[in-house]
């Protein structure tokens, strides 16, 4: 049997929706922003005619007025968390970013609305996430413990880290040569999606055909838009993923040559080659 709970029920903003679902399968339209992470199992969704599938990895953000798709079907219960944050305050937050002191005083009560970028993040890759990866576990266990719970700061906070990171994505946006705003947004979404599988696979052999298969673009189109949203080439970004992860192995006292295998480099020599010359950068 499908469950669904709000646990911040009558607060002016947002709603906390906690579920437990076997089987379900719908279609709407997004009446509101939403903020969308499992705790166990997958959820399968299709925002705009795109596919994405959370797991514990990844959450998802989609904006209001998005047609969405939702399809459940498991053995067991899939364990969910669905955050609709209201946008009067996303646009306050975004107002108080991005407006003049001036302007605050002078027009408190008049906000522009943000359009937020629908798409799948890691936890791990911005304030949102972090944030997320904090307070909902602590919300969840206030609540078994039927302790009071403090949601006019949780939705501040959410928030605020939202409209971070949807400004620094936009950011990233104008660094893209087009005219579309549609058209930058998809093309983010296909980098992206080539960059997780990077993230997912840095210990395997990865060539950019890999990449751009990911990204489904031509080699020039993906790397230069890489390197436009990153600043990085997607070489470079491989290449200082693997060597993060071999500085954290090497303090757990593996060795060099342990190392190098276990992150897809070609040697233990080559290995500490790449790791001074990035030391002393």
């Amino acid at each position: 049997m499908n469950r669904l709970e709000n646990i911040s029920d009558g607060n002016s903003r947002g709603n906390f929706i906690l579920s437990n679902i076997k089987q379900l399968e719908r279609k709407a339209y997004s009446a509101s922003p939403s903020v969308k992470m499992v705790l166990s199992g997958n959820e399968n969704y299709k925002v705009n005619g795109r596919h994405y599938t959370l797991d514990l990895k990844r959450f998802l953000i989609v904006d209001n007025n998005n047609k969405v798709e939702i399809n459940i079907d498991a053995d067991r219960d899939v364990k969910g968390v669905c955050i609709f944050p209201n946008k009067d305050l996303l646009n306050e937050v975004a107002k108080t970013r991005i407006s003049s002191n001036e302007s605050l005083l002078d027009n408190p009560f008049e906000n522009d609305e943000i359009s937020l970028v629908h798409n799948q993040f890691r936890y791990n890759e911005n304030r949102t996430g972090r944030f997320l990866k904090h307070y909902v576990p602590a919300i969840i266990h206030l609540k078994k413990q039927s302790e009071a719970l403090d949601f006019d700061d949780f939705y501040a906070g959410l928030a605020e880290c939202m409209i971070d990171d949807q400004l620094a994505l936009q950011g990233k946006l104008k660094n893209i040569l087009s005219v579309k705003k549609a058209t930058k947004e998809e093309l983010y979404r296909r980098v992206a999606n080539a960059k997780d599988y990077m993230d997912d696979n840095y210990n395997q052999k990865i060539s950019l055909d890999d990449l751009v298969q990911e990204a489904f673009l031509s080699k020039y189109h993906f790397s230069r838009s890489f390197k436009a949203m990153f600043h990085l080439s997607p070489y470079q970004y491989l290449l200082q993923l693997r060597l993060k992860h071999a500085r954290n192995l090497l303090s757990l006292d593996y060795s060099y040559s342990e190392v190098s295998t276990l992150i897809g480099f070609s040697d233990g020599k080559n290995l500490r080659k790449a790791i001074q010359k990035m030391e002393l950068k």
